[in-house]
């Protein structure tokens, strides 16, 4: 079975590595991200798949990658786990139902006030030959996040951006109810959502409290080429498991 945690994880990371996406499929792209710390010479391999108001992300782990699959049309969430050869499907409000286990663990712990604000620098760069402008979100005056986004791939012409960026606000809110430690900003989920209406993020630092260092998602290449609808659905011979299944290890 799939472990709770491990299947948090991967799904928690797969949302925020994501970004955005409206509703004519002409062609998909496949891009390749690359994932890395601060001062770290390793880098972790990702790829996206996005076609037709569907978007897969898989992590280059060798036999173990592990795969999510967001339909935004169906609204279901697919996890892959290649280790032990299974997949959940599992609905936005099945998901929601999940989590509330680990929020009930952190329910009586004290959260800081937030205050955060976005600040569009007027910068410009250039990631995987796309131009990009950059875009800061603060935390209470200190930098919590760089965002280098661009229009020009064409994004939004295969993922709904208004979809996407709602899924992102409500993982955003579980994931830091989980985490005890902050609570979220009443104007928070609409920087995330003004962010995403200025372009897909090609790429994005997450700077950690008191300068401890950054994780860095960067987009290094752009494919627009079809996808088989088949790169959606989970590997044959896979075995389907169940919310009930989940259910049973907590």
């Amino acid at each position: 079975m799939l472990r709770r945690a491990s299947f948090f994880t991967y799904f928690l990371a797969a949302v925020i590595a994501l970004g955005v996406i409206s509703e004519r499929a002409y062609s998909g792209i496949v891009m390749e991200q690359v994932v890395y710390e601060e001062g770290s010479p390793a880098r972790q391999k990702v790829t996206l798949y996005i076609q037709d108001n569907k978007l897969k992300q898989v992590e280059d782990a060798g036999q173990f990658s592990p795969a999510v699959i967001f339909d935004l049309n169906s609204g279901n969430i697919v996890f892959v786990n290649n280790e032990k050869k299974l997949y959940i499907t599992l609905s936005r409000d099945e998901y929601l139902k999940y989590i509330e286990s680990f929020m009930s663990e952190n329910k009586n712990t004290p959260q800081e006030k937030r205050d955060v604000s976005l600040k569009k620098t007027g910068e410009t760069g250039n990631f995987a030959g796309y131009a990009s402008k950059k875009l800061e979100i603060y935390d209470n005056g200190k930098l919590q996040t760089e965002y280098w986004v661009s229009k020009d791939p064409g994004f939004s012409d295969e993922i709904d951006l208004d979809k996407m960026s709602k899924l992102m606000n409500e993982v955003k809110r579980i994931s830091q109810n989980i985490g005890g430690g902050a609570s979220i900003s009443d104007n928070e989920y609409e920087i995330i959502q003004e962010i995403y209406e200025e372009g897909y993020p090609m790429k994005t630092v997450y700077y950690a409290p008191e300068g401890a260092g950054s994780v860095t998602e960067e987009i290094v290449s752009v494919k627009k080429q079809d996808i088989p609808a088949a790169e959606f659905l989970p590997p044959a011979g896979y075995e389907k498991i169940t919310y009930q299944d989940i259910l049973k290890q907590q």
